[in-house]
Parts: C-alpha cells; structure tokens; sequence
C-alpha cells in the first residue's frame, strides 16, 4: 500500500493513504531508538512536541523516526496500536480505509503534563488526547488536593479567632 505524508487538518503533517486499506492490515511499524521513559523525559524536556511511543509496561519508550511518528490522534479512530512480543509496535486499521483518509488512532496518553488538547473535529471528541483512565485518575488527584486544601482552610479558620478582651 502506499501512503504519503502531507498537511493534516488534525494537526501539522499526517499520514494518508493512496490505496483502499482492508480491515485488520498491519499499516506501518512505529521504530524508533528504544530508550528509557527517564531518559527521553530528560531529552524532551523542553520541547512542545515528541515522538515518543511506550512500550511493554511503560518502562522504555520508542522515539520514533519513521512515517508512524506522523499518524494523528483521533478520539474517532481508523487504525489503532498493537505490540508484538518482541515489543515491536504496528499499526493496524479497525476498519476499511478509504484511499485520501487520513490514518489516525488514539494515542490513550498515560502521563504528560499540561492538557494535551485533542484537534481531531470528532463528534465524540473527548477533548483530550489523555486516556479515559488517565482522565479518571487526573480527576481524583485533583479532588483529593481540593478536599486537602479545604481541610487546611478549615482547620485554619479555627485556630485563627479572637482573644477575649480581658
């Protein structure tokens, strides 16, 4: 099959097919230099945007360099993610691709700070491109600091009264 990499409404570049693509097809191998999640976090610092893909239980990433690394997320996907036992990563179409489609899956982010704002145009957009777990877990924790700090407020304002004039 061949596919192309071009401008994307999603975002930047994204990848396109010039052929019909069939249901179940393995579409292109996300590689990469395997490096650990510690070590690329220290490399991308301070860049905006990376390449980074976990594999196995999160522990090393693939810093990707080939044309997986341009697939876009998408909360309304066509293609998604599958890992080998060699921890090698495909991506394989849900569903039958038209040719001029753009490839797309969801990238179900795990960690990251900031955002991560989604600019897929889905109906069912979640407005994110973190996992719905993540979102869960997000969710709790910032629950869990509210509850906390209005513990705080709480025990503050008690101890701050007046003394009786004497």
């Amino acid at each position: 099959m061949r596919l192309i990499v071009r401008s994307s409404s999603i975002h930047a570049a994204g990848v396109f097919t010039l052929d019909r693509i069939p249901q179940d097809t393995l579409v292109v191998e996300y590689t990469g230099t395997r490096m650990k999640h510690d070590d690329a976090d220290e490399l991308y610092n301070e860049r905006p945007y990376t390449y980074l893909f976990g594999v196995g239980d999160g522990t090393y990433v693939i810093d990707g360099f080939s044309m997986a690394m341009y697939l876009n997320h998408s909360c309304a996907p066509n293609c998604e993610t599958e890992e080998d036992e060699d921890e090698r990563v495909w991506i394989r179409a849900t569903r039958d691709i038209e040719p001029g489609e753009e490839l797309v899956y969801d990238y179900f982010l795990y960690d990251g700070e900031g955002p991560a704002p989604c600019s897929c145009g889905a109906p069912e957009c979640r407005g994110t491109m973190y996992s719905p777990k993540e979102l869960r877990k997000r969710a709790r924790a910032k629950a869990k600091k509210r509850a906390k700090a209005a513990g705080r407020k709480k025990a503050a304002g008690k101890s701050s009264g007046r003394r009786a004039a004497r």
